[in-house]
């Protein structure tokens, strides 16, 4: 235990550190989902596959409960005015909604027409994604105090642990229901010999719940939680939908062409993260001019991914997913391009997020998510029902573009607003 604590905790040059692990980790936490199901369909067949795609897209949906968007807020507090013990018992609150919420959604689909394994599926899903919302709270301890190559480390080996786990079960058995499982079991046990076992080095966990503490935590920590909720019920809004009026090789057809989605996401977010700290220096010292050029060429950064992505998309985009995922692709190319503009209309919500964010305006965002969190709980039947995939494709695209335009109104206004107040001050 004390040699995977020193390779947790040491470090020569921590920055560089961060940096490299930060990396590795959100990309690898990014990715998992991919890989699991690859390793799925490759073993277990198509509709496991299905099955797998709709339990993580629920997962990750009660996952922001359980997290709540307090990670952000905790490693701002560097006055410390709320103590560890504080956000930990916060944690274990959120949690237990979390928990209560999943044992509801997976009630109500047994109840629905899920087969028992299905259902048992989406709880393991569920009760993984519990583990991860938990670690969260040391993981923002760790930045907080300036160690994000702790933070990012122990996440990596967390996940890696339980993925490779689950996978190597799946290899072995060809059971789901039993790598699942696994999965869960080696994602708790990772956890306790991971982040529990290094914060030791960090402070003393005691379990004490000062009640107006934790509710005002939930109070100001709620704009950030309703943004992440939302936002991941947009984009997961298909998929519930196929879920609900399809079948589970349908969602897992869905699922194969909806990953490179995240790849343009994922791409676009490596190239305009290095640009964020200039971003905030521009704005912060009043340089509207050079503030805005910034976020054009950004734009156009993301315009030429997505035109790339398209591209591949119409040429050799369906061999290489139907050879990753042993499947034929083909009869798809169609949705799978429509899902490629989508995919930038993805990459263009996250940037227009941050910079209102960088300008300190991120309440204003959540009207947005809200109206088309409304259309998409409208809508996404509807089209799924009445025009399969392609009207899932279609949908999330409209969805993704319509919550594009508004963030893109929001930001330009306020930019607006900041050069009429600067002007007014030179007056």
């Amino acid at each position: 235990m004390n040699a995977l604590k020193k390779l947790f905790t040491e470090s020569d040059n921590v920055m560089r550190d961060s940096y490299i692990w930060n990396t590795l980790s959100a990309t690898f936490f990014a990715v998992q989902s991919m890989i699991a199901l690859i390793v799925i369909t490759h073993t277990s067949g198509q509709e496991d596959a299905g099955v797998f795609s709709i339990a993580y897209a629920v997962g990750s949906l009660m996952y922001y409960i359980g997290e709540y968007g307090v990670r952000k807020y905790q490693v701002s507090d560097v006055n410390e005015e709320m103590s560890f013990t504080d956000y930990h018992s916060h944690r274990i609150a959120a949690c237990a909604v979390m928990l209560i919420v999943s044992l509801g959604y997976v009630a109500k689909g047994y109840f629905s027409g899920y087969s028992f394994s299905k259902a048992y599926i989406v709880l393991m899903v569920c009760l993984i994604k519990v583990v991860e919302a938990y670690s969260e709270v040391y993981f923002g301890r760790f930045q907080q105090v300036g160690r994000l190559d702790v933070s990012a480390k122990t996440n990596f080996y967390r996940t890696m642990v339980g993925l490779a786990g689950g996978c190597v079960s799946l290899v072995i058995t060809h059971d789901l229901t039993i790598s699942i499982t696994v999965w869960f079991v080696l994602t708790v046990l990772a956890m306790l010999t991971s982040s529990i076992l290094v914060y030791k080095d960090f402070g003393t966990l005691e379990l004490r719940f000062r009640w107006d503490k934790v509710l005002r935590i939930f109070m100001d920590c709620f704009p950030l939680f309703i943004g992440y909720f939302m936002m991941n019920y947009i984009g997961n809004a298909p998929k519930y939908a196929i879920d609900a009026t399809m079948t589970d090789l349908d969602q897992a057809n869905y699922n194969y062409i909806f990953m490179p989605v995240f790849a343009v996401g994922l791409f676009a977010n490596f190239i305009f993260n290095p640009i964020l700290v200039k971003l905030a220096h521009r704005w912060d010292e009043g340089k509207i001019r050079p503030f805005i050029k910034i976020v054009l060429r950004q734009l156009l950064v993301i315009g030429a991914i997505t035109l790339l992505a398209i591209a591949v998309a119409l040429t050799i985009g369906c061999p290489v997913l139907g050879i990753l995922f042993n499947a034929d692709i083909s009869p798809f190319r169609t949705d799978l391009t429509i899902l490629m503009v989508g995919g930038g209309m993805l990459a263009l919500v996250n940037f227009f997020s941050v910079v209102v964010t960088v300008m300190r305006y991120q309440k204003h965002l959540i009207a947005g998510y809200v109206v088309i969190a409304v259309m998409a709980l409208l809508l996404a039947e509807k089209a799924v029902r009445g025009y399969g995939l392609r009207g899932a494709a279609v949908l999330y695209t409209i969805l993704m573009g319509l919550l594009a335009l508004i963030f893109a109104f929001i930001t330009f206004w306020f930019i607006h607003k900041k050069r009429q107040h600067l002007a007014e001050d030179a007056a």
